[in-house]
């Protein structure tokens, strides 16, 4: 019996030593893998051309690429499971807002780290309100791409509704126009609509007639927003990242906003929510006017398919949505897809509303958000020289003509360096390279506000008591913003 029990215990401390030594080996000789440098994509759209720009890169370069693409919701506790395998991915994906974990754990490199030149004047070009951090300073992947969102417009009916013969300047003006000039236009568009009522609207100092007679496009309009009230998450986070942007500069900013910032959330999120009133007050519906009330919320007449379906049939003038969503309208109506522009959310903030240093409310209202949703990281815990392939690899993909026309053509990505020369297909797209480069483009604090708060705080309290309700009083305004304001600080503190 003591024999067994010795025997056991000696095949345990070998076990345990074995496993140790197939732990360290590796986790530091990228030559024991069958691969160079391996790559959780976190993106499963763009999985087959991945898949091709590693056989590409393989062929350019003569390093072997594994690559592993999957975007469910199960992505992350597969990425977990990998990095407790032998076979650690040496770049992985990362969405906003979710760096903390890999940096406490220690998997994320920070890119001042890096070895190799080139990598580190790519990440310094990185603009600060759009680098992966949990605080100032920090810098811990390369974007994948960018997305952003504002009211989208088809040029066509901007043509029809004033008897242009160009938009070019009109979008000009739209663009700088004061809120007061957005709400009077959006009242008289709402007139023409329902009592063929013709006047006059000015954008920036410049008078736009409305045309005498409604084309054959016009006549489809139903309202001048379509809105959709049954996704919390269009209102939730992305409008109510509107307020947010006035008091946090960043993703990371929110995340460690002290009480007395949120505390000054108070009037913006005030304002933001007369702003949702005024719009939601001139809905289009797919089969008429739309009010607030029960068919608001409901899926099958708001949900996302179904306002993009409205927005592209020609039932609504604009509809606030991003880039994304351009597949969405060329699969309703291919026609207007080459027309569409994105335009900036008026709202009726002050200067004496914004925290953030060096924002006017001018600034604001010429402005879009712009954002990176995911993030492509080195693992720090793989062996140097996998780490320096890996460096080579962000460095080609970002900067080298092939890897260039992979991210625009090939993901059909926005790519966070676009210059003038950067054209893509989709026009929203494009619109995006045009702001940022005019440096009118707010950041995306509504990923670091506490978990769920955009939807289950701001977003619920609107679907919930608010978009039901035909009218709205300042009281509601301050309700809503009391609540979010105390959501916050609960949600922080758990």
């Amino acid at each position: 019996m003591l024999k067994r029990v010795k025997l056991g215990v000696i095949f345990i401390i070998v076990s345990v030593l074995m496993a140790g030594l197939v732990g360290c080996s590796s986790s530091t000789k990228s030559s024991n893998h069958s691969y160079d440098i391996y790559i959780f994509n976190g993106k499963s759209e763009n999985a087959d051309a991945f898949q091709k720009l590693a056989q590409v890169y393989e062929k350019e370069k003569g390093v072997k690429v594994k690559v592993f693409s999957l975007g469910t919701t199960e992505a992350t506790d597969t990425l977990r499971s990998a990095m407790n395998s032998s076979e650690k991915p040496s770049i992985f994906s990362v969405g906003a807002g979710s760096v903390e974990e890999w940096k406490d754990s220690g998997y994320a490199m920070d890119l001042k780290d890096a070895s190799t030149p080139e990598l580190k004047k790519l990440a310094d070009s990185i603009p600060e309100s759009m680098r992966l951090q949990t605080k100032e300073g920090e810098n811990y992947g390369i974007p994948y791409d960018v997305e952003g969102y504002g009211l989208i417009v088809n040029k066509k009916m901007i043509t029809d509704l004033f008897g242009l013969t160009d938009t070019t300047q009109f979008i000009a003006d739209f663009k700088t126009a004061t809120y007061e000039e957005f709400k009077n236009m959006v009242i008289a568009v709402n007139g023409y609509i329902k009592e063929n009522k013709t006047g006059s609207v000015v954008l920036s100092g410049h008078t736009y007639q409305l045309a005498k007679n409604k084309t054959e496009l016009t006549s489809k309009l139903n309202g001048v927003f379509s809105v959709a009230g049954a996704e919390k998450w269009t209102y939730g986070d992305h409008f109510g990242n509107y307020p947010l942007n006035t008091v946090f500069n960043s993703l990371s900013a929110a995340q460690n906003a002290t009480d007395s910032q949120v505390q000054q959330l108070k009037i913006p999120l005030e304002k933001s929510v007369q702003a949702l009133d005024f719009e939601t007050s001139y809905l289009a519906g797919p089969k008429g006017a739309l009010t607030r009330g029960a068919d608001f919320i409901n899926s099958t007449t708001t949900g996302y398919d179904q306002a993009v379906q409205t927005f592209a049939d020609g039932k609504a003038l604009f509809i606030k949505q991003g880039n994304w969503v351009y597949n969405n309208v060329k699969k309703v109506n291919t026609d207007i897809t080459s027309s569409l522009t994105m335009l900036p959310m008026k709202l009726p903030f002050t200067d004496d509303d914004i925290k953030v240093k060096g924002l006017t409310a001018e600034k604001f209202n010429e402005s879009i958000p712009e954002f990176v949703p995911n993030y492509y990281v080195i693992n720090k815990k793989v062996s140097k020289d996998e780490q320096k392939k890996a460096e080579d690899f962000l460095v080609w993909l970002n900067t080298s003509e092939t890897g260039k026309k992979f991210i625009t053509d090939e993901f059909a990505f926005v790519p966070f360096n676009a210059t003038s020369d950067t054209k893509l297909e989709n026009p929203l797209s494009n619109d995006l390279i045009t702001y940022k480069r005019a440096g009118n483009i707010l950041s995306n604090p509504f990923n670091g506000a506490p978990n769920s708060w955009g939807q289950e705080a701001y977003g619920k309290i609107l679907q919930e008591q608010y978009f039901t309700k035909q009218n709205w009083t300042e009281a509601d305004y301050a309700k809503v913003a009391d609540y979010s304001i105390q959501k916050w600080k609960e949600l922080k503190s758990n």
